[in-house]
């Protein structure tokens, strides 16, 4: 009888004890929600994503509806209509990705990582929160934008009836896919931060991975495709457009272009993961 009580009591410990760990994680994904939208860099960075996003997919879509008369039938032939819009997500990227950079490094920037750790001792879970948080936000927003961006630009093109539809082919998992990169792309800079440790660091590595890395495998396809295919931008470029695998053969395919963003992602938040148990 006593075993079994002793068998009872270490059972409704471990349920307690998990109770308490899911207690203390809602908690900590509570403070970050709080934080991440008490700083302005998180304001500033949606609202340079919007503007640039806007306003560059903006202007490359009436310059083609303004030349398609002059384009000629191979041009016409290989025009996206919804990758047109997400012109402007070659800087949108690089605001959502500095948005995951300040997630990770404000902290440690302003000194609140003290009374952070307080509340929170568990370096891991803190790091989780913070993932949590920003994963979720960057999802809604970056579909939200994905879709905003998708409808100014067929607004645009209907004047030439160059618009496509969300029930064409290829176009909702376009306009999706776009929306879930610029996640990916945020998550690689939170995990690039936390490693960093610093604004201008993680920074700096994001337009690297995002950015120099391009140059790079450009410069080895003489020799092999598969750097680029590996990239990241170039994933992105595969599953924001519709038309964007034919006749590129530096771009991945598309089962290895969500695979390359699932891996960035993965990959840096480990990263950062590594460092925050380095130094629990």
């Amino acid at each position: 009888m006593s075993a079994l009580r002793g068998s009872v009591d270490a059972s409704g410990g471990a349920v307690h004890a998990s109770g308490g760990a899911v207690h203390a994680f809602r908690g900590a994904v509570h403070a970050e929600w709080i934080k991440l939208w008490s700083v302005r860099s998180t304001w500033l960075a949606l609202a340079a994503a919007v503007a640039l996003g806007a306003g560059l997919g903006l202007a490359d879509t009436m310059s083609t509806t303004r030349s398609w008369d002059t384009l000629t039938a191979a041009d016409r032939a290989a025009f996206d209509p919804v990758g047109s819009g997400f012109a402007g997500l070659t800087f949108a990227q690089l605001a959502f990705g500095v948005l995951g950079v300040l997630a990770a490094t404000g902290d440690y920037a302003t000194g609140t990582i003290i009374p952070a750790l307080t509340a929170t001792p568990r370096r891991g879970r803190l790091y989780l929160a913070k993932a949590a948080v920003v994963a979720v936000t960057t999802l809604v927003l970056g579909q939200v934008l994905a879709f905003g961006l998708f409808l100014l630009g067929q607004a645009v093109l209907r004047s030439e009836h160059l618009n496509a539809g969300l029930g064409d082919p290829g176009v909702l998992r376009a306009v999706t896919g776009a929306g879930l990169y610029l996640t990916a792309i945020a998550l690689v800079g939170l995990g690039l931060g936390a490693l960093a440790r610093h604004p201008a660091g993680g920074v700096s590595a994001l337009i690297a991975v995002v950015f120099l890395a391009y140059g790079a495998a450009r410069a080895v396809e003489g020799w092999s495709y598969l750097p680029a295919r590996l990239l990241l931008s170039n994933a992105g470029d595969v599953v924001a457009q519709v038309h964007a695998v034919a006749a590129k053969p530096r771009l991945p395919s598309m089962l290895l272009a969500y695979a390359d963003l699932a891996g960035y992602a993965l990959i840096a938040l480990a990263l950062g993961g590594w460092r925050a148990h380095r130094d629990a």
